[in-house]
């Protein structure tokens, strides 16, 4: 969990509107204990709260931004789908593994 802490650090240096993005991917897992730590963050955030060029994805070597996710929608994630943790909006583990159920990426066999 310490690298998830790290990150969580360098997510507030984008001052980003609480209420506007929430963490997706494998980190909502590590805070529930399903997993021991991340290597990245993923951060959905609402089409209307930042102007993405192109494809709707912003990637640096440790956070990856996105306007959009495969299969639902951002803004119902954020408003109905996430739980607080350390002052940064979380979706629900059970909505990312139905998520990494749909991929069925090796990587992520034997985790659910």
């Amino acid at each position: 969990m310490k690298r998830l802490y790290i990150l969580l650090e360098l997510l507030k240096t984008y001052d980003l509107t609480y209420g506007e993005y929430a963490i997706f991917g494998s980190a909502p897992l590590v805070i529930t204990g399903m997993i021991k730590d991340v290597n990245d963050l993923d951060v959905i955030i609402r089409p209307s709260a930042w102007n993405f060029d192109g494809d709707g994805e912003y990637r640096t070597n440790n956070i990856e931004f996105f306007d959009n996710w495969p299969g639902f929608d951002v803004d119902d994630l954020i408003d109905n789908h996430t739980f607080e943790f350390k002052g940064v909006l979380f979706v629900y583990p059970e909505k990312v593994i139905e998520y990494k159920r749909k991929l069925n990426r090796i990587k992520d066999q034997g985790l659910f």
